[in-house]
């Protein structure tokens, strides 16, 4: 891989709050779009196509749509460093009603 690629999936990860053991919730993950679609001409120009996905759904006014869109894009970008991104669920009790909440993880070969 090269350099240019490298630096530019750190700074994705960075932007999106994704560091190697520690649990970033959804919520946080998601204000990092505004910095993908930003910088969407650098990323497309430093990383493969295989990378890139679709964008339209990044562009969504529908939190789930964008949500998993961009979870999916940060999934590729974790496989092309051979990487991985892990979900965790905890349930919670809210006014009688259980209700998931999620977290993401980026796991790297140092944390193994």
């Amino acid at each position: 891989m090269k350099e240019q690629s490298k630096d530019t999936i750190d700074k994705v990860f960075n932007a999106l709050g994704l560091q190697p053991g520690v649990w970033q919730s959804l919520e946080i993950i998601d204000k990092g779009c505004n910095f993908v679609l930003e910088n969407k001409e650098l990323i497309e120009r430093s990383l493969p196509n295989r990378c890139i996905g679709d964008w339209r759904f990044l562009e969504s006014d529908v939190p789930i749509v964008r949500r998993k869109s961009l979870l999916s894009f940060a999934r590729r970008l974790a496989a092309e460093c051979t990487f991985a991104i892990v979900r965790r669920r905890t349930q919670i009790r809210e006014d009688n009603k259980t209700i998931s909440r999620y977290s993401y993880m980026l796991i790297t070969h140092s944390n193994l």
